[in-house]
């Protein structure tokens, strides 16, 4: 697995979607990186073991037991945009840290093996789940994917390692 490690200031992530565009990746924080590491897995969160936030609540992958990625394949600059606006993945706010100098988020990007894309449960299903249980849950339009119950650290290719400064 490959580790890049990189420091930007907020308005400065044009690298980061670069190393982004085409690829599916899970984002988490670099302490949740470490226990990933530790566990050898990135695991659902269907049992709440890890803190949520307010978008998760309601989340089709959490609640069916799936790991939740980014899947932005599709690299077109509308499709981007029209995921970030829907989850800004590149700096998200319950993500930041306040410190005495400004806001700090240190994220871990993982991207997945395009091996494994054939594990891939696409967006397709949270239509299917509403037309079997007349219930809506919460997903991110053509950009969120899922893989069931867990994905082993062998499965990812690289981890970004982004430190983002708000001074």
């Amino acid at each position: 697995m490959k580790i890049v490690d990189i420091a930007c200031q907020v308005g400065e992530t044009d690298d980061l979607l670069a190393r982004l565009r085409g690829r599916v990746f899970h984002l988490t924080t670099q302490a949740a990186y470490d226990a990933i590491l530790k566990s050898g897995a990135i695991l659902h969160n269907k049992d709440e073991k890890f803190r949520l936030n307010t978008s998760s609540e309601n989340s089709f992958g959490r609640l069916m037991g799936y790991v939740c990625l980014f899947d932005i394949r599709n690299d077109s600059s509308e499709h981007i945009d029209h995921v970030l606006s829907c989850y800004y993945f590149l700096r998200p706010q319950w993500f930041g840290e306040l410190q005495e100098d400004g806001t700090v988020w240190k994220l871990a990007y993982l991207i997945l093996d395009s091996n494994h894309h054939d594990r891939l449960i696409p967006y397709a299903k949270v239509h299917d789940h509403h037309r079997t249980t007349g219930k809506f849950l919460q997903a991110i339009p053509n950009g969120e994917v899922w893989i069931e119950d867990r994905i082993p650290v062998d499965w990812i290719e690289e981890v970004l390692l982004v430190t983002i400064i708000l001074p």
